[in-house]
């Protein structure tokens, strides 16, 4: 069958006509490229309604030639000549087309006062014993990333479970003894051998940039080389072909991680990147977005299955956006690399992603690194060894929290990093204190109080650490509690050990936010901190739920009842106490009152007067300490008979704004119904507002009480309140007034106190 015919049948598998207005995406630069008479190397995404298994039958039977398939990403990867390609762009099943990549290595840099980025075995034995007796030079990480601490309580990685992605691994080296390798697979050549065998390059020696990486984690020369995690269980996969200026192919790099996690696996290391490919295509840095790159979408979904992905940054700085993928993943670990002092290496690449996130998440040392350098130790620098440092890190911190998934180990990491406090896109968070990661995994928590309000005025401070390591006990905690968040002055201060909780004796009293926060220290001098925790309200000891409206309000019944509730208190010094006063606005002696009350509700014994306004005080007590509330508003008991007098009552509230009201409320009664006039005047006599006659009541009013609300409603009717404004609009100056009341022949005059504009 001709390749053109081919074509034409893969249209006709195209599926139903409902599809075939459906066409995938094609990547810009295969489009420019396939008219050209070649194979291309492609990923083909299928559809998310398509099996998987279906699509690879119709496209094997189209003569397709299918290399892999991918259950992660959907996808297949396959080798096509140009004709069949073109026709695959008129599939319905297909959702995307994207070449596959091949990387080719960009030339090393090389570094002013320091060797090139090392791709090839060392010349010589450079990393002779000094220093440390067990560890010798290859103590400097343990150092820079606080893992003495770790090493000499024995955590060396045991129970966990790691998988290394590289060129090859000399299994038979002796410096590996003792180390558990619970499977092995060559992704390149389909067999179970990961060291150099008859099929490949040995003068470019495959196995050598691997068994460097593994060393780092699992190798053993007493005094100059331990590998950091010796404990753990291993997965090695060759998935990088060196056999021309070609290294690894995406789809052995996506395989690879689905065979580690079919057999389990917890972390995955991959000294490994993918930018720039001999067959043309480039990622740009507009598709380093964690959505694009084939080996970044496997990599997000290893970490969607619970594997912790560390990957290295790349080695193309000093520049802005030099990623290599599959380091533009979110949920990734990306390492860049710095020497022994703490300085970034000027090879390490640089971030920011293409939608803004920082990278690299966290350094490590990747500058003469003591490493197997095949045939020897040598000291090689490049993110491909600030990577399994990191890794083997992050064994040590999942050995002591098994129950960790990658975003809370890769979150551990970074909040313990140098740089924490102000991350970049050149060194991350920085350079992680895994003694603190592995202690405070989370950090220290806040658990009660939390924002917005206090529940109890005598809160119980409690905070969670985790499970704490056994070597890292005892911990210290130190709690503050303040009413200001600097904590100048502290409610309390106290030092407590192993314990996570205190409960506050002494009620808060309402007014500032309460803050606290909890600073932990451990045995081993790592430390942890809430933060500074607030602000959080603290309520008033009680809460007036009857007759305290802001506006008023209007009841019928003489006898009335007050309700209140109230927060929380712990006992001792609760449960609280409440006195309750009645007064009249502006009378400083209360017209009634009742001590000693645990209720949260009382009916006064006594009928109170009609027609006159009241507010009320509850005092609440705890202990010896005691605090008020005061009624928002008055409350009034109507009379419903008709007035025997004409009497114009006291405004209130006088003087006027006061708090909670910028008006007065006007009362007045009229016994028969006359011509009225309601106005208020200056001292001169000069009208300033007119009320009666006017808009809202007529000039003859009929007998009746004025000026009261409705019952069940505000205790002052809202057309005979004065906010100090003239008839004009225009507010008064602040001074005297008088309300003049003239009605059957009688005129009545009360004072007004304005105290002017409220800015």
């Amino acid at each position: 069958m001709q390749w053109p015919a081919r074509a034409a049948l893969l249209l006709a598998l195209a599926g139903p006509a409902g599809l075939a207005a459906q066409r995938p995406a094609v990547s810009p630069p295969l489009a420019r490229a396939w008219s050209r008479d070649t194979t291309f190397g492609v990923w083909l995404f299928v559809r998310s309604r398509v099996p998987l298994a279906d699509a690879a039958a119709r496209l094997t039977a189209a003569g397709v030639h299918l290399r892999s398939q991918s259950r992660w990403l959907h996808a297949l990867s396959a080798d096509v000549p140009a004709p069949l390609l073109r026709g695959l762009a008129g599939r319905a099943d297909l959702a995307r087309i994207q070449p596959r990549g091949r990387w080719r290595a960009p030339p090393a840099p090389r570094l002013p006062g320091l060797d090139p980025v090392q791709a090839a075995p060392a010349a010589g034995d450079t990393c002779a014993a000094a220093g440390d007796p067990t560890y010798g030079p290859s103590q400097m990480p343990y150092r820079a990333l606080d893992l003495l601490p770790l090493a000499g309580a024995g955590v060396n990685g045991a129970g966990v479970r790691i998988a290394i992605l590289d060129a090859g691994f000399n299994t038979l080296d002796p410096m590996f003894a003792g180390i558990t390798v619970t499977a092995q697979h060559d992704f390149v050549f389909g067999d179970s051998v990961v060291r150099n065998d008859s099929s490949d390059n040995l003068s470019l020696d495959p196995q050598f940039h691997g068994t460097a990486t593994w060393s780092l984690f699992a190798a053993d020369v007493p005094g100059r080389l331990v590998g950091i995690a010796r404990g753990a269980s291993y997965l090695l996969a060759k998935t990088e072909d060196v056999r021309s200026e070609t290294r690894v192919e995406e789809d052995n790099y996506v395989a690879a991680l689905e065979w580690a996690d079919s057999i389990g696996v917890d972390i995955v290391s991959s000294s490994l990147g993918y930018l720039a490919f001999d067959n043309g295509f480039t990622y740009t840095p507009s598709q380093l977005n964690g959505d694009i790159a084939v080996t970044t979408v496997a990599a997000e979904s290893a970490s969607a299955h619970g594997i912790l992905v560390v990957t290295a940054a790349g080695n193309g700085g000093p520049g802005f956006r030099t990623l290599v993928t599959p380091g533009d993943g979110k949920s990734v670990v990306t390492v860049g690399a710095e020497d022994s002092l703490g300085n970034i290496a000027a090879f390490s690449s640089r971030g920011p992603t293409a939608d803004g996130r920082f990278k690299p998440d966290v350094t490590a040392p990747g500058v003469s690194v003591c490493v197997d350098a095949g045939g020897g130790l040598g000291r090689l620098s490049g993110t491909s060894f600030a990577t399994p440092i990191t890794a083997a890190a992050a064994a040590l911190i999942k050995q002591l929290n098994p129950g960790l998934g990658p975003l809370a180990i890769r979150n551990a990491l970074r909040t313990s990093g140098a740089n924490a406090a102000h991350p970049d896109s050149t060194r991350g968070w920085g350079r992680p204190d895994v003694s603190a990661a592995a202690t405070f995994p989370a950090g220290i928590t806040p658990v009660t109080p939390l924002p917005p309000a206090l529940a109890s005025v005598t809160p119980l401070f409690s905070w969670n650490a985790g499970t704490v390591p056994g070597f890292a006990a005892p911990v210290t905690y130190r709690l503050r509690a303040a009413r200001d968040s600097t904590f100048g002055l502290a409610l309390v201060d106290t030092t407590l050990t192993d314990v996570t909780q205190y409960a506050l004796a002494r009620p808060i009293k309402p007014g500032a936010p309460l803050f606290w926060r909890v600073d932990a220290r451990a045995s081993t001098g790592v430390t942890a901190t809430t933060g500074v925790v607030g602000p959080i309200v603290v309520p008033a000891w009680a809460r007036l739920t009857a007759l305290s409206d802001s506006a008023g309000a209007s009841i019928t019944a003489v006898q009335p009842t007050f309700t209140w509730s109230s927060p929380g208190i712990t006992v001792p010094p609760g449960p609280f106490t409440y006195d309750v006063q009645i007064f009249r606005p502006a009378v400083p002696f209360p017209v009634y009152g009742a001590g000693g009350l645990s209720d949260s509700s009382f009916q006064i014994p006594i009928p109170l007067e009609r027609n006159t306004a009241y507010d009320w005080v509850l005092t609440i007590h705890a202990g010896a300490d005691s605090t008020q509330v005061h009624s928002a508003g008055t409350f009034l008991i109507l009379d419903p008979s008709l007035p025997t007098v004409t009497l114009v009552y006291q405004n209130f509230p006088n003087p006027f704004p006061a708090v909670g009201r910028d008006s007065t409320c006007i009362w007045f009664d009229v016994a028969s119904t006359a011509v009225a006039e309601l106005e208020l005047l200056d001292l001169r006599g000069g009208i300033v507002r007119r009320f009666i006659p006017g808009p809202d009541f007529p000039e003859v009013l009929p007998a009746g009480r004025y000026g009261r609300g409705a019952a069940g409603g505000p205790s002052c009717d809202p057309r005979l309140m004065w906010d100090g404004r003239a008839d004009d609009g225009r507010f008064v100056p602040a001074g005297v007034y008088l309300l003049k009341l003239k009605s059957d022949g009688t005129v009545l005059l009360k004072k007004i106190v304005f105290l002017g504009k409220r800015p």
